[in-house]
């Protein structure tokens, strides 16, 4: 019988708090090396602040109030500022959701490539470029030579993205926290960096924590999802499992409101009905309650547990045996 791979990153009951209201709440999962790991969920659920706080770059408005977050044996959640910064880049890194934003307009793209491996190498500036002209090599970027001298406004949107994920990578940290990577890319770049990505796992090993909310992305790249809503995780599973056998109405619900190829023309899509409730409007039971097709009163009163549903599969719901019943309630 084999040994369980342990965990390159655990993350234990992860809390942040904005004004005294829970935003992420009790946020847990782990990533192999080597692994993908996707946390999906809409717009407001959580999952950019869950990545943030791992990092320790939450908004002055955000406070972790609990968790641990341990990568390898240290815990992420225990460093100062200072060791934070030592962290981020050598360690754990992160690709921001737009790539003009984060890259700085009046710096050339090969120093600020450069400037990322000195500081946490203390290499020569020659050497530094040398290593970004690598870099640059290796995330698909062609004429390196010339790029090195260029400024981001000269760059399309797909290789300033290319761009970060060099920066990010330059010192070959063991995770890789990636926000939205393709959200601002046309389809056939999204292709590209997302087999970039792919690449990056099979040649180095790196883990990848991907933050999305397109399943199509999940599907063909992650090996674990996380399915996050108002906060929390409402489902985890191996992707596989999460496609086949969803065990949470709300996993249930968002994928059958993607739209597939085998629907006949101009049918009506699945939907959600109602809103996401804001943190003040959450309830003491499950944060989906309001908008569940299966609720009941235990629901609105009584947060559901994590269930186990097989090897890694775990669910946040009270009718996991009723899941089969949203089917014939669809359009």
């Amino acid at each position: 019988m084999h040994e369980p791979i342990r965990p390159l990153l655990d993350v234990s009951d992860l809390t942040v708090d904005i004004d005294g209201a829970r935003v992420v709440d009790g946020v847990s999962f782990t990533v192999a090396p080597g692994e993908v790991m996707a946390l999906v969920g809409e717009s407001g659920c959580g999952k950019s602040l869950t990545a943030f706080a791992m990092l320790g770059l939450l908004p002055s408005v955000a406070r972790r109030t609990e968790g641990r977050i341990l990568l390898g044996d240290r815990d992420l959640a225990t460093f100062s500022e200072r060791q934070l910064r030592k962290a981020r880049g050598k360690d754990i890194s992160i690709i921001f959701q737009e790539p003009s934003a984060s890259l700085d307009p009046l710096a050339s793209v090969g120093s600020q490539i450069a400037d990322a491996y000195r500081i946490h190498t203390g290499a020569s500036r020659a050497d530094a470029f040398e290593k970004a002209r690598q870099m640059l090599v290796d995330v698909g970027i062609p004429d390196p030579d010339r790029r090195l001298d260029q400024f981001p406004f000269e760059l399309s949107g797909g290789m300033c993205q290319r761009i970060m994920i060099a920066i990010a990578l330059i010192c070959g940290p063991r995770v890789l926290v990636a926000d939205e990577p393709t959200t601002a890319l046309d389809v056939t770049i999204q292709a590209q960096i997302l087999d970039l990505m792919k690449k990056l796992v099979a040649d180095h090993g790196t883990s990848i924590v991907l933050i999305t909310h397109d399943m199509g992305v999940v599907a063909d790249i992650a090996d674990h999802v996380a399915v996050m809503y108002a906060g929390r995780i409402a489902e985890i599973a191996p992707v596989q499992d999460l496609f086949d056998h969803p065990a949470h109405p709300y996993t249930a619900l968002l994928l059958a409101s993607v739209p597939r190829l085998d629907v006949a023309p101009k049918a009506d899509l699945a939907t959600i009905e109602g809103s996401v409730p804001t943190p003040q409007e959450f309830g003491p039971g499950c944060h989906f309650a309001s908008r569940c097709p299966l609720v009941t009163d235990k629901c609105r009163v009584e947060q559901p547990p994590l269930f186990a549903q097989g090897y890694g599969h775990r669910s946040a719901c009270w009718h996991i045996d009723r899941i089969a019943e949203i089917t014939g309630m669809l359009p």
